[in-house]
């Protein structure tokens, strides 16, 4: 058994599983879920397809932006359902205006066990589905040759994924197609399946009952990283970011794939023809453009950023029925770790992941409390309480 690339540059796209004519690659999972790239040496037909679909050997182009925009739903519907501004939705809202199809990442959840995968929606309504975030790599390599026959069968294809999933269906098609028109993501880096399915176990045992639904940011208390548990008896119950173990690690790219940490798609050029993700600072770098100054972004709900990066990437952009604002690349990069560069890798990852393969989610929530500090654990712990979100109101400061 070989590799297509050194596991330390595989992002596990698929692109290579994808284009292999002889079904000779299985994408097989580390001990941490990280899924690898593995040819069968026997079944291997040396055709040379797996290296040349493979965007770490063969990277693709990145684009410069034609535009840069901070940008919200008019919907408050949408924005609710949204992690930020609701651009992605109202990107795939208008395209499908146009006919055609559109592909983004879907989470399931059976047994309080997570999947996520690609899948396709041809209607406004199918979009639902489609919406938030999901931080941990799911699969996209499965709908690429889907992609393929859509295009050449000369069908509209709207592609949204983390930027080495665009990548990757760039690597299998082998060329750009005018029909096509791809979406990424900002990514700060990825965590395994594994990793998130191993805290929905604890979830179900600390709350006694199966987890049917996650959502990481949760906006009934505000925008933010504010998770949202559902269980089976119909409880609903609502988190902090550092109370909740999965996500400080998450924030501080504690467990992330290691290719993460040398990402070459984690900068101002894109490899999409549209970029999207939260416009973290625009307080600072643009308050003209919020609420509280008068201006017609509401800075409650979520605020997205839209990167266009290529000429039908900027067309699409404009069609969106969305409040637009233009800004600069200069606006973004303050607050936009996505687009600066990759996370340094932090130096107890092993640590961190050894925990996780021990499989005592207990222990690794000490080891956060500890790495926290008890103190900003305790004010986490009461700061999203009833009595504290009331006085936080009061005060102005919800």
């Amino acid at each position: 058994m070989s590799c297509v690339v050194e596991r330390a540059r595989c992002t596990g796209c698929g692109a290579c599983l994808a284009a292999c004519p002889v079904s000779a690659i299985t994408m097989d999972e580390t001990p941490d879920g990280f899924a690898h790239a593995t040819i069968d040496d026997q079944a291997c037909i040396h055709c040379g397809r797996c290296e040349k679909a493979c965007p770490a050997l063969n990277p693709p182009e990145l684009r410069t932006q034609e535009a840069v925009y901070a940008a919200q739903s008019r919907s408050q519907e949408v924005l609710m359902t949204s992690a930020s501004g609701g651009a992605f939705f109202e990107l795939a809202k208008a395209f499908l205006q146009g006919g055609g199809v559109v592909y983004g990442a879907v989470m399931s959840i059976d047994d309080s066990q997570a999947n996520i995968t690609h899948e396709s929606a041809h209607t406004t309504p199918e979009l639902a589905p489609l919406q938030g975030s999901k931080y941990a790599q799911g699969s996209a390599w499965p709908v690429f040759q889907d992609v393929e026959r859509a295009l050449r069968q000369g069908e509209r294809v709207l592609f949204s994924g983390l930027p080495c999933q665009v990548a990757g269906l760039y690597g299998y098609l082998g060329r750009d197609w005018s029909n096509l028109i791809t979406v990424d993501l900002f990514c700060h880096g990825n965590t395994s399946m594994t990793h998130l399915n191993l805290y929905l176990q604890y979830l179900r045992d600390k709350y006694h009952g199966e987890v049917t639904g996650y959502a990481f940011r949760d906006k009934e208390h505000g925008v933010g990283y504010n998770p949202r548990i559902t269980l089976a008896d119909g409880r609903s119950i609502r988190t902090t970011a550092l109370r909740d173990a999965y996500w400080y690690l998450f924030q501080n790219s504690k467990f992330y794939r290691e290719s993460c940490h040398t990402c070459p798609y984690a900068c101002e050029r894109r490899v999409g023809d549209i970029s999207v993700g939260d416009f973290w600072g625009i307080e600072k770098e643009r308050p003209d453009l919020l609420s509280t100054n008068n201006g017609p972004i509401d800075d409650s709900k979520g605020i997205s950023v839209v990167l266009a990066n290529t000429s039908k990437g900027h067309t699409l952009a404009r069609a969106a029925e969305m409040v637009q604002m233009e800004c600069d690349m200069a606006d973004v990069i303050p607050g936009g770790a996505a687009v600066r560069a990759p996370q340094p890798m932090p130096e107890d990852r092993d640590t961190v992941l050894a925990l996780f393969r021990a499989g005592d989610y207990a222990a690794i929530k000490r080891y956060c409390i500890r790495q926290m500090g008890v103190h900003n654990y305790l004010i986490d712990s009461v700061w999203d309480t009833p009595p504290v979100r009331l006085l936080r109101k009061l005060l102005g400061k919800a």
